[in-house]
């Protein structure tokens, strides 16, 4: 079984307009909302490949009823910790004459000492040897800033394979307990540490990726939209491209990501059909209004390449 953990959730609510421009009145072309969180949208992209998935989490009481409607809707299974208050609603804005995106995200629910102990209980209760656990995203107010690395801690004592997407001290604080594979975009691996590298300096990229496997992750997806990804491992490092098409909503489209790639690499054991799908799979999203269906990632295949540099 895939489980993934969402400790904030959200809506994220998208505009799109002809222009956005800051100071003054802009008009709204169309907007839609699209429910989520990086965990949950992990765990809708796996089972639309066909995978066994249930989502872990907290959820404010006041957005429960609307989660457990689309969860169940999509046959994904759940085990919520709730917490008072209202999921974090994510304006994202896109600028359909430049392309641009800008993003807002909200700040959601705060969390206590108490729904701390509970959700580390629900992950230990639910997540045994031979699974795998997906930790995705940010944490909430009030969330100790360890709780990623206490996951992970037990995941590493337990044999459960784990994943960390997630950015800055949060994620260093897992490599110690060497998950299986970590997925920062550019923005989030210059963030790290404190550089400014763009996609196309190659050598740059991989070493830093080459760093964080010196510092425990075993493996490392660094993605860039259009440009692509590369994957670097302690043995090898593959080039992958993007599939070509119509940038519609960039939200979910790491997430699908991680889901391709771990939900393929699960069934094959091979890091070239994992790429594959890992890229077709966050590229069918980024070309549709929500996560993409299974035969929308079929239809890229053909376009993903894989290139071993070394």
């Amino acid at each position: 079984m895939i489980y993934t953990l969402t400790l904030n959730p959200a809506i994220d609510r998208i505009v799109e307009t002809e222009t956005f421009n800051l100071g003054i009145t802009n008009k709204v072309l169309n907007e839609y909302e699209v429910l989520g969180g990086k965990g949950i949208n992990v765990s809708v992209m796996l089972k639309n490949l066909g995978c066994e998935t249930a989502v872990l989490g907290w959820m404010g009481q006041d957005s429960k009823l609307e989660f457990l409607k689309y969860l169940t809707a999509k046959n994904i299974n759940s085990n919520f910790v709730e917490v008072s208050g209202k999921v974090r609603v994510n304006l994202k804005i896109k600028n359909l004459t430049t392309k641009q995106e800008t993003e807002l995200n909200g700040l959601g629910f705060q969390v206590s000492q108490p729904d701390v102990t509970k959700i580390i209980e629900v992950v230990k209760t639910n997540v045994k040897a031979n699974d795998c656990l997906i930790i995705s995203g940010s944490v909430p107010q009030g969330c100790p800033r360890d709780l990623y690395a206490m996951i992970a801690k037990h995941c590493a004592e337990n044999n459960i394979m784990f994943v960390v997407d997630s950015t800055k001290e949060i994620l260093l604080l897992t490599l110690s307990y060497h998950p299986f594979l970590i997925k920062p975009n550019l923005e989030e691996l210059n963030e790290l540490f404190q550089t400014n590298y763009q996609f196309k300096e190659e050598k740059n990229i991989i070493n830093l990726g080459q760093r964080l496997i010196t510092m425990g992750a075993q493996n490392v997806l660094i993605s860039n939209g259009k440009e692509g990804s590369i994957l670097v491992t302690d043995k090898n490092i593959y080039q992958v491209n993007s599939a070509h098409g119509q940038l519609v909503n960039s939200v979910g489209a790491g997430d699908s990501m991680v889901a391709g790639f771990i939900g393929t690499y699960l069934k094959h054991h091979a890091f070239d059909q994992a790429l594959v799908y890992s890229a077709s799979a966050g590229a069918a999203t980024a070309f549709t209004k929500g996560i993409a269906e299974n035969t929308e990632v079929k239809k890229l295949l053909g376009q993903i390449k894989i290139n071993v540099i070394k």
